[in-house]
């Protein structure tokens, strides 16, 4: 193990390999120049702007490597920083015994923080080496590896072995050169290239929950209590926007093979560990690509959530799910339910976005033999930033929302719609061929990402447009499409009104405020643009700090709750410990929670 170089205020904290997840952006409680926009997270899992949401990959490592003699650590430092925000980041890695952090970039979103922390640890601890992995380091491993502060990129979607094989080379100090799917440089910074050779038709293994972070189950208002499960990587089906698709995936991990499942043992394993949290019964569970199972694998699948005692699950699906499976559903969990994603009400985008596999007409049919047969809920999204979608259409989904909502009226049916933001995945095929379908790509490379990220505009960070919609418009056509959605709630009781008023009157504000901030971004003197921002800097951080503190509030549950105690909440140390570290910084320093 390594000593840690300089003193620090936490108690060291000593691994064989540390992983660590940033934020979107690092600096985030100082950045006066960076305007984040309240508008809700879109997805099922209450996060900030920040994602602290870290890839399950993580889980999957710890507890392999962990099973073949290896001790791992995460570190969430998303949520250690909105949680601690005087904490000083250097006394943290200054506190790390390790040899070797690994840090993520598996959604794109995270390109300034994973790149920003790299280079700060690079500075505080030239003696830890940084690795990188995940879907977007993958893709990128041959820019991301040129980088001076990056040592290392594991490639692949399963790289358990490989990174079993790291460990081992760095404990007895063999030459990495024998380590499969790695890049790496020597100590000239000459960059190696080892065959990406591994890549498994099975899948990960499954995930030990039976220990959750410690908040998890402490008393406090409306806590977050979920896990979820991923059976597969890899994907039947080719949206088009995806960058986890069929050929998404074809292009990354050079693959014929789209689809590399997880074991039987494994799933099975994973549900005993779940049946081993204190208050399960308190639990969400939430079923990650469940629309790829086999008939026989959700029939497998749907028995061991009947022997569970979770409060609730949810599923993803494709498809309309037939009678017989929901039935199924049903039986094992009464409170089920079935999230779709139809991207659009007009069947011809739907189709060009990946989808359109059934009409309007056919959606609510199903609704109402999928209520009376007894699911608890179905969530409905419609995205914006789709193929022939311009202003007309969005509203044309606004309205069959208000359909959905006023014809289900009082029978848990909740359609939501969200834009596109900021990020095209890359290697998505819209990303990879935008001409022939109606797009535009600003950032290609991971340095005109990470730029971009430092824009103090959302329209500016935002790195595509269609010919439909400009980036403009995807901002506030979408932010008014969400405005108008969240009114129609509150008319027919799906929301309080005293929620929905709070709410829109934060997408209000950022309606107005947007446009300030981009006029000043867009200014091509670099020193005037950095003046005049200097000059919103206060109205930019007061309105940061409403969205960017200890809490979260999304569409599906727009009241702000305390985060900590989410399955990815993991923080290295005990809370206790962070705030008495934090209790030493001088009052004033950091962002005020």
């Amino acid at each position: 193990m390594n000593t840690p170089l300089q003193p620090s205020a936490l108690p060291n904290l000593q691994a064989d390999l540390v992983l660590l997840h940033a934020p979107a952006v690092f600096d985030f409680r100082e950045r006066r120049d960076i305007y984040f926009p309240f508008l809700g997270t879109s997805g099922d899992v209450p996060i900030t702007p920040l994602y602290e949401y870290f890839p399950v990959g993580f889980k999957t490592l710890q507890r392999y490597l962990g099973d073949r003699g290896h001790d791992v650590k995460i570190i969430n430092l998303c949520t250690v920083l909105l949680r601690f925000p005087r904490l000083n980041f250097d006394d943290l890695i200054n506190a790390l015994d390790t040899r070797l952090i690994g840090i993520d970039l598996h959604w794109m979103v995270h390109v300034q923080g994973s790149l920003a922390v790299a280079r700060r640890i690079r500075e505080l601890r030239p003696d830890i080496l940084i690795l990188f992995g995940g879907i977007s380091s993958t893709y990128y491993a041959q820019e991301l590896v040129r980088y001076p502060f990056v040592d290392l990129v594991m490639r692949g979607y399963d790289t358990h072995e490989p990174v079993a094989a790291l460990l081992e080379v760095i404990k007895v100090g063999l030459s990495l050169a024998i380590v499969p799917n790695l890049l790496w440089k020597d100590a000239g910074g000459v960059v190696h290239d080892n065959e990406f050779a591994h890549k498994p038709d099975s899948f990960a293994c499954g995930i030990d929950w039976s220990h959750q972070p410690a908040e998890a189950t402490a008393t406090k208002s409306l806590p977050i209590l979920e896990i979820l499960s991923t059976q597969n990587a890899g994907c039947a089906y080719n949206c088009g926007w995806c960058g986890g698709s069929r050929e998404a995936f074809k292009r990354i991990f050079q693959k014929k093979r789209t689809m590399a499942r997880k074991s039987a043992a494994e799933i099975d394993f994973e549900f005993q560990t779940i049946s081993r949290i204190p208050g399960v019964e308190h639990y969400h569970f939430y079923s990650v690509g469940s629309y790829n199972e086999s008939p026989e694998g959700m029939r497998r699948f749907l028995d061991l959530v009947g022997q569970s005692h979770l409060k609730s699950i949810s599923y993803e699906q494709y498809f309309l799910t037939p009678d017989d499976v929901l039935k199924q559903m049903v039986r094992a969990n009464p409170r089920t339910s079935i999230t779709l994603s139809p991207e659009s009400h007009d069947l011809t985008v739907a189709k060009l976005s990946g989808r359109g596999v059934y009409s309007n007409e056919q959606l609510e049919a199903w609704i109402e033999r999928a209520l009376d047969i007894g699911i608890h809920q179905i969530d409905v999204w419609y995205f914006i930033g789709m193929p022939e979608q311009g202003p007309e259409s969005v509203l044309g989904s606004l309205d069959y929302c208000r359909r959905l909502l006023e014809k289900f009226k009082g029978r848990r049916v909740n359609p939501m719609i969200c834009p596109m933001i900021p990020f095209l995945d890359p290697a998505s095929t819209f990303f990879e061929y935008p001409e022939q379908h109606g797009y535009r790509v600003f950032h290609r490379t991971v340095e005109e990402h990470r730029r971009g990220m430092e824009r103090a505009s959302v329209l500016n960070r935002i790195n595509y447009e269609t010919r439909w919609l400009s980036r403009q418009q995807f901002v506030d056509v979408g932010f008014r499409a969400v405005r108008q959605l969240m009114e129609a709630k509150a008319e027919v009781g799906a929301l309080p009104r005293f929620c929905v008023r709070d709410y829109n009157a934060r997408i209000d504000d950022a309606l107005q405020f947007i446009p300030v901030v981009h006029e000043v971004d867009c200014l091509l003197d670099l020193r005037e643009r950095a003046r005049q921002l200097d000059l919103l800097g206060d109205e930019i951080l007061r309105r940061n700090n409403t969205v960017l503190f200890g809490g979260v509030m999304n569409q599906a549950f727009p009241l702000n709750r305390h985060i900590g105690g989410r399955w990815f909440d993991e923080m290295g140390w005990d809370a206790a410990v962070l705030e008495a570290a934090q209790a030493q910084v001088p009052a004033g320093v950091g962002a005020p929670v």
